[in-house]
């Protein structure tokens, strides 16, 4: 069984993507492996009661209620690329990512995400989708070499 909700996105993943701003949903292990954005808030700072600016990276917690929160305000933000699982059948999928999202990239590989201790986790049960928010944000995710099906919505 796992321990903990920390699974860490592979840095190859956040670089096809180009440069962000912030991360507001990471920790200080995650950032040494894949140096997400400039700017990061742990689970200490709380990012959703922080300031967002800029181009934003969110791989959220998966747990809900917190993974419909952080985007939400992501949505509201509506600067940046979110990075969750593929779940079309969630209410927080129709809700927030359909209602508000410019685009998804649906992933073709289900990613093996890194584990605290640097190794890679196995296969997990669920695909993955990138969600953009912003026209430019959808752009970059349009053109992106990541195998998988890019819808406009």
């Amino acid at each position: 069984m796992k321990e903990n909700d920390e699974w860490y996105t592979p840095a190859e993943i956040i670089r096809s993507l180009g440069d962000f701003d912030l991360d507001p949903a990471t920790s200080v292990e995650a950032y040494r492996l894949n140096q997400s954005a400039k700017h990061i808030y742990t689970l200490e700072e709380d990012g959703l009661k922080q300031p967002w600016n800029g181009r934003v990276w969110l791989n959220p917690p998966y747990s809900n209620p917190l993974a419909k929160r952080f985007l939400e305000k992501m949505a509201e933000h509506n600067n940046g690329i979110a990075l969750v699982f593929s779940k079309i059948e969630a209410k927080w999928f129709h809700d927030v990512v359909l209602g508000h999202a410019t685009a998804v990239k649906f992933l073709y590989a289900r990613i093996r995400f890194f584990r605290p201790d640097g190794t890679k986790g196995m296969q997990p049960r669920n695909g993955s989708m990138l969600v953009a928010y912003g026209t430019e944000n959808a752009v970059i995710l349009m053109n992106n070499t990541l195998k998988g099906k890019f819808v406009f919505l």
